[in-house]
């Protein structure tokens, strides 16, 4: 039972599918936590199918490649086919749902502010420039931007642009209040620390790369110890000052605690190598659990 399981999990797993549900629950987490309706199908299928072809982007393996020591290079090279046709099926989802939604937003293009489009052109750049697209320019090779470049692609598309399709719908008008800027934060963070574990993981590689990264410019106990602990600390003491400000029952800042907490403690024991796909299942899977809790914390406390 367990090898029946293993090709349909190293294919969720590797092919970064589970990155697209994570972005999905996000999604539905800005929503809930800020009391928000939910957006239509056509926009999940757009923000799912756009995660999973963004993260595809990293694993272009030259044709002539037979074989790598690295397990998810080595899954790419053995289902080159499979993963064509899953960029063919994304490709299409994402044309298809972003048609849909421009069709219902085209009466309210011309009303957005300048500032607006001046955020979203910025901000696309900036996403875009985290590969390297032959220019002589790729954000990732700067130490300091990488993690923070990550985690802010995640809050761009999992907080800002559910509530923005909203707004160009008419479905919501009320103004971003502090709540907006404090998830948005505190999504940046948590993704940027998720971001910094997998450079743990992938040292050797980066290294060989000669990509810049914390751990590989610092060291890896400097990294965890210096860096990854004082981002969680801090994200700590901002759950604790959210759940003050608003007045939130003690249960309830205690179990939003929860993946902050956890986080820490996968830290702590993140000491000796560990296979990829234990990282890919526990790394990713503590961005889909802050996702869960967030959800549950208003439905089941509100």
């Amino acid at each position: 039972m367990g090898k029946a399981l293993d090709k349909p999990i190293h294919y969720i797993f590797f092919s970064n599918l589970f990155l697209g549900i994570i972005s999905l629950v996000l999604n539905m987490e800005t929503n809930v936590k800020l009391g928000r309706p939910l957006n239509d199908l056509d926009y999940y299928l757009m923000v799912g199918s756009l995660t999973v072809l963004f993260y595809l982007m990293a694993y272009k393996i030259p044709v002539n490649k037979k074989g790598s020591s690295n397990p998810r290079i080595q899954f790419y090279i053995d289902n080159r086919k499979a993963i064509k046709w899953l960029k063919t099926i994304l490709w299409a989802i994402f044309i298809a749902s972003s048609g849909s939604i421009l069709l219902k937003i085209i009466p309210q293009l011309t009303l957005i502010p300048i500032g607006y489009w001046l955020f979203i052109g910025l901000s696309f750049v900036l996403i875009l420039l985290y590969y390297d697209w032959n220019i002589g320019l790729s954000l990732r090779q700067t130490t300091w931007l990488k993690p923070f470049l990550i985690g802010y692609s995640w809050a761009i598309t999992t907080v800002f642009l559910p509530l923005f399709i909203l707004r160009l719908e008419d479905r919501i008008t009320e103004p971003l209040d502090a709540r907006f800027y404090f998830l948005f934060t505190q999504t940046m963070m948590y993704c940027a620390v998720n971001a910094i574990l997998f450079d743990l993981k992938d040292y050797r590689d980066d290294f060989n790369k000669n990509l810049q990264t914390f751990v590989v410019q610092y060291g890896y106990h400097f990294t965890l110890k210096r860096i990854i602990f004082p981002l969680i600390f801090t994200g700590f003491l901002s759950f604790i000052s959210f759940g003050f400000w608003y007045g939130l029952p003690l249960h309830r800042t205690i179990f939003m605690l929860i993946p902050i907490l956890l986080l820490a403690i996968f830290a702590f024991k993140l000491n000796r190598p560990r296979p990829i796909l234990y990282y890919l299942i526990a790394i990713d899977g503590m961005i889909l659990l802050k996702g869960i809790v967030g959800i549950l914390s208003v439905v089941l406390f509100e």
